[in-house]
C-alpha cells in the first residue's frame, strides 16, 4: 500500500454511556475469532517486552465520549509531545480556537499521516471531519475560524445524509467527499510515548499485508492506513481506531497486536462486526440505526 511508511480540549470526563456499548449481535469473542496465537506466537513479528503495554486494566469505557473526528493532514508520523505546543501550524491555531468557542458536542482532533494533497494556497493543508465523510482543502492558521463555522459547529449528519456542506460564498476552502470508505488509524505519537511509537509501525506493516492479500487498494473506495497523534490510553498499545462505513462508525481497539490484524480486517472491516476483547468505545451514533439506547449493554 503506497505512501503508508514513507508517512510513516475540551475533553469531557465520565463513565462510558449507553451509546458507547454495542449491541450483542454486535459482538465477537475471542474464542469465536480464535484471536489467540499460539504462545509463543511464531508467525508473527512480536512488540518489544520492555514496551511494558498494561494487560489488566479493562479496557471498556476507556475513551471519553465524542462526536467528530478532525484528521489534518500532517505527512508525518510523530509530532511534537503536545501537538497545540507547535506554533504557526493549523493545528495549533485551531486547537487554540476551539479552546476559546464552546462546540456543541467534543470533537477530537488528531493529527494525521494524511497528505495534503489538495490544498493550494501557501501554508495550508487538507482536514478530513468525520462521521461527515469530507475532506476540506486550503486551511490555512487564519480560516480556521472559519472552518470552525462551517464545518465544525454544524449539527451532526445523518446516517443517510448525502448533501455536501454550503460553503455559503467563501471562496477560499474547498470541500470534496473523503475517498475512503473504510480507515485503520494507529496511534504513532512516539514524542508523546514510546509505546505506540513503537508498536505502530509493526502493526502498519501486519495491517498492509493482510489489505494486500483481500484485495483492498488504498485510493478512491477503499481503505486508508493511517497514523495519527495522540488519542489517549497509550498504556493500552497499540491503540487502533477503526472507521467503517464511509466514516459513519468508528470503533476504538486497545492491545491489538499483529496476532489481531487479521480477524480486525475480516471480521471489523469487512464484516461489521466488533471484537468484545480488544473494544475500548465508540464514536457517538456509531451504532444508531441498530438498537435503542437500551439495549446497549453487554
Amino acid at each position: 500500500m503506497s505512501g503508508i511508511f514513507s508517512a510513516i480540549k475540551t475533553a469531557i470526563s465520565r463513565t462510558a454511556s449507553p451509546d458507547d456499548l454495542l449491541p450483542p449481535k454486535d459482538i465477537l469473542t475471542q474464542e469465536e475469532l480464535c484471536l489467540a496465537c499460539p504462545d509463543p506466537c511464531h508467525d508473527h513479528k512480536q512488540f518489544p517486552s520492555y514496551l511494558k503495554i498494561d494487560n489488566t486494566t479493562p479496557l471498556l469505557g476507556s475513551t471519553k465520549p465524542y462526536a467528530r473526528h478532525v484528521l489534518i493532514a500532517t505527512g508525518k508520523s510523530d509530532w511534537p509531545s503536545h501537538i497545540d505546543d507547535d506554533k504557526g501550524t493549523v493545528t495549533a491555531a485551531l486547537l487554540d480556537h476551539l479552546n476559546k468557542v464552546s462546540p456543541p458536542f467534543r470533537i477530537l482532533t488528531t493529527n494525521s499521516s494524511l497528505t495534503a494533497t489538495h490544498s493550494t494556497l501557501p501554508g495550508s493543508t487538507d482536514i478530513v471531519v468525520l462521521p461527515d465523510n469530507i475532506l476540506v482543502s486550503n486551511v490555512t492558521t487564519k480560516n480556521v475560524a472559519q472552518f470552525y463555522e462551517l464545518f465544525l459547529a454544524t449539527p451532526l449528519p445523518t446516517q443517510a445524509s448525502t448533501e455536501m456542506p454550503d460553503l455559503k460564498g467563501n471562496s477560499e476552502l474547498a470541500v470534496v467527499k473523503n475517498m475512503y470508505t473504510s480507515m485503520i488509524l494507529l496511534c504513532s505519537h512516539r514524542r508523546r510515548d514510546k509505546r505506540c511509537g513503537v508498536t505502530a509501525p509493526i502493526l502498519a506493516q501486519e495491517f498492509d499485508h493482510i489489505l494486500r492479500q483481500r484485495d483492498i487498494h488504498e485510493g478512491e473506495g477503499g481503505a486508508a492506513l493511517v497514523m495519527v497523534s495522540h488519542i489517549g490510553g497509550h498504556k493500552f498499545a497499540g491503540n487502533v481506531i477503526l472507521y467503517t462505513n464511509e466514516g459513519r462508525r468508528g470503533v476504538w481497539y486497545g492491545r491489538v497486536s499483529p496476532c489481531h490484524c487479521e480477524a480486525i480486517v475480516d471480521q471489523s472491516l469487512i464484516g461489521g462486526k466488533v471484537i468484545k476483547e480488544l473494544y475500548r468505545g465508540s464514536m457517538t451514533h456509531s451504532f444508531d440505526n441498530e438498537k435503542s439506547t437500551a439495549e446497549l449493554q453487554w
